[in-house]
């Protein structure tokens, strides 16, 4: 066994204790590194979710506009098809005056 380093009460640390703690150290860097990436994609798809939520309020905005659009049309439909029949039963309250007139 060789010996490379000495610890704090003087004795000297094995080659397995200082291979065992650079491992640890390179576990601990190896979960900060992880954990920072971990935060950014966080960050990444927390701007994502803000972006979404603006196009959904955006798009709800739409469909309230298009649904009073299309109950302002229905409306006006309706309107003009009660006009038509309004005009369809003068125009043959007025034929049936002109027949009765000739006959």
């Amino acid at each position: 066994m060789s010996v490379l380093s000495f610890s704090s009460e003087g004795g000297p640390i094995p080659d397995t204790a200082i291979h065992d703690f650079k491992r640890l150290e390179e576990a601990v860097a190896s979960l900060v590194d992880r954990y920072g990436r971990a935060q950014r994609e966080i960050a990444s798809l927390r701007a994502q979710l803000a972006e979404r939520d603006q196009l959904i309020r955006s798009k709800d905005g739409e469909i309230r506009d298009l649904s009073q659009r299309r109950q302002e049309t229905a409306r006006r439909l309706d309107g003009l098809v009660d006009e038509l029949t309004r005009l369809d039963d003068e125009l043959a309250t007025h034929a049936r005056g002109e027949s009765a007139a000739a006959g």
